[in-house]
């Protein structure tokens, strides 16, 4: 399963339950994080790295950071939807404090779930 896919069941099923609202979370996501910005810990998502390439904000055009080898675990701290309307996750790598973007598709959901940031 995508974890796009799987994003968007856990948001439903938390909104359901925890009445979060996606959709104005959704619109100031956008406006606020761009090139070398950070996210706040607010997930408990467990991840593996299906194509690792960690950047300094939620876009394709922020600066790469590192290369992060396949199936590296890495834990996120919450994610957003860039204004193409593309979900990144912010989070820490490994057990090391390396931190950064990875687009949501380059992740497989192991655990927990990812929340707005």
């Amino acid at each position: 399963m995508k974890f796009k896919k799987a994003l968007v069941s856990i948001v439903a099923t938390s909104a359901a339950i925890g009445g979060i609202a996606v959709g104005g979370a959704t619109s100031a996501s956008a406006a606020t994080y761009g090139c070398g910005s950070t996210g706040t810990n607010n997930s408990n998502g467990e991840l593996k790295v299906v194509v690792g390439h960690l950047r300094n904000g939620p876009f394709a055009s922020c600066a790469q950071t590192q290369s992060v080898v396949p199936g590296t675990a890495f834990h996120a701290w919450c994610g957003v939807y860039n204004t193409s309307g593309n979900f990144w996750v912010y989070g820490r790598v490994g057990s090391g404090q390396t931190k950064g973007w990875i687009f949501s598709e380059n992740l497989s959901l192991t655990s927990g779930s990812v929340n707005i940031c």
